[in-house]
């Protein structure tokens, strides 16, 4: 068998591939792969790399030449840092800690002093686990069928590397740092940490591992040889020690008020409840609100429309950093949405009035097939905030404050998410943004092992709603594809 060249730019390295392989599983294999939301399967045309300044699709490239390939730099990516917590006092048991919120997008990593409290330093990347898959279930189904660890690999690169960056900035070596805390959905913690994540593929989707641990650092994470990691702990196989972190940073069962919190992403979790019950649930939105799955959409990167609006009757829209349009990202999908309601080009029953629309004069469209994905998203959210309501046995009005955790319930535009129906209208002026809510809890178990053990005592007390096993599911949700402000 023939072994080829690959020269790899803007990168400047050489990679030896095997006559016949695949070109995305070689960049993969090598940290250098670009997003392939679809996971490879060549449906969602975004692993787009150059071959002799040939456009073309890493996935779909077999090896059978030396070849010179170049990828397209990735733009900055606004990446959500900051959260609202509760305040506590660190134990002090620790001189420098570090935090992480591992997100299925974006992964960021906080270093604290372990005596004041005070952020030292923090610093934020993309998750390169993208480049198997937009959401975790294509992520899986590479793990289970390559029987490989090159997931937890690269997770673990991206954790040294960004407490590598973090350190430097403090001024102070790796050496120092005595103990870490990690957080993230259940695909997440068990990828990272190596465990058979087969048990979150099949009914009926619960963890093969939930309870919380301190374990080690070594060998995944290079910090002081005896540093220990702090993992949350799950409460099922789709709400994860992620959503147990939101809860810990507002002390969720302390709260007077009926609240609703949720973090939407390609699977939307939610909690329902107040100091004298909670519930959680998880609803399948898909990566729409990402940027996956859409024909022009992207990530929340220069360029991208985030933001649209109707001003005397025409669609006016703003990208990221005022640059030239590329493309749309999830809140810029919401509002564009929102206005083509408003405008009635864009009927409640979800149909277009021609096959797409275009942004302006640029090549930036949105297709009857997005509008899909968006009621598809949207739906199943909403029929979450409903089945969550009718479990507690309240009606969805008698919900005082919404909670809008993480990067996209920061970004979106509210009004938008209540003109399509993904949140009851009647919530509007109830809601309120959180920030990084995950990174806020990971932050207060690292340096209190008192809010810690508070973590896995939420986590136990939480109730858990099984969506696919609620027999009315299905009609709430066929029931919420429609769009407007029902």
């Amino acid at each position: 068998m023939n072994t080829y060249q690959i020269t790899v730019l803007p990168y400047d390295r050489i990679l030896n591939a095997d006559e016949g392989e695949n070109l995305l599983h070689v960049l993969q294999q090598n940290s250098l792969a670009p997003d392939a939301p679809c996971g490879g399967n060549g449906k969602c045309g975004k692993c787009i790399v150059y071959i002799n300044d040939r456009e073309t699709l890493a996935c779909q490239t077999v090896i059978r030449d030396n070849i010179t390939v170049r990828i397209p730099e990735k733009s900055d990516m606004q990446i959500l840092k900051h959260g609202t917590s509760v305040s506590v006092q660190p134990d002090g048991r620790d001189r420098y800690i570090l935090a992480y919120d591992i997100g299925s997008t974006t992964v960021v990593c906080y270093l604290l002093d372990g005596i004041s409290g005070e952020e030292l330093a923090k610093e934020s990347i993309l998750n390169p686990q993208t480049a198997y898959g937009a959401d975790v279930i294509s992520r899986i189904e590479y793990v289970l069928k390559n029987h490989s660890s090159e997931l937890q690999y690269c997770i673990t690169h991206v954790l040294a590397s960004l407490a590598a960056k973090a350190a430097a900035k403090a001024g102070i070596p790796l050496s120092e740092i005595t103990l870490a805390c990690v957080v993230g959905n259940t695909a997440m913690h068990h990828l990272f940490l190596g465990i058979d994540p087969s048990p979150l593929t099949v009914p009926p989707y619960m963890p093969k591992v939930s309870n919380a641990m301190e374990i080690p650092a070594a060998p995944l994470l290079p910090i002081h040889p005896e540093g220990r990691i702090r993992i949350l702990p799950n409460i099922a196989g789709f709400v994860g020690a992620d959503t147990v972190a939101c809860m810990t940073s507002v002390h969720f069962d302390q709260l007077d008020e009926l609240t609703l919190m949720i973090d939407i992403g390609t699977n939307g979790e939610m909690v329902l409840g107040d100091r004298h019950r909670q519930i959680a649930c998880s609803t399948a939105a898909g990566p729409a609100f990402e940027g996956a799955r859409i024909s022009c959409g992207m990530r929340g990167i220069p360029g991208a429309i985030d933001h649209v609006s109707v001003k005397n009757g025409e669609v006016c829209y703003h990208t990221i950093g005022n640059a030239e349009v590329r493309g749309l990202c999830g809140s810029g999908l919401l509002d564009l949405t929102a206005a083509l309601l408003d405008t009635g080009f864009l009927s409640e029953a979800g149909l277009m009035q021609a096959p797409e629309y275009r942004i302006s004069t640029s090549a930036v469209t949105l297709t009857q097939k997005d509008i899909s994905e968006v009621q598809f998203a949207k739906s199943a959210i909403r029929s979450g905030i409903e089945l969550l309501a009718r479990r507690m046995q309240v009606s969805v009005g008698d919900i005082r404050k919404v909670y809008l955790a993480g990067a996209f319930g920061n970004y979106m535009n509210p009004v938008s998410a209540c003109r399509i129906g993904m949140i009851p209208p009647v919530l509007l002026d109830r809601i309120e943004t959180i920030g990084n809510a995950a990174g806020e809890g990971a932050k207060l178990c690292a340096l209190n092992r008192r809010e810690f053990a508070y973590s896995q005592f939420l986590a136990a007390k939480t109730e858990f709603l099984e969506l696919a096993s609620c027999p009315e599911f299905q009609d709430c949700y066929i029931d919420h594809l429609m769009f407007g402000e029902e």
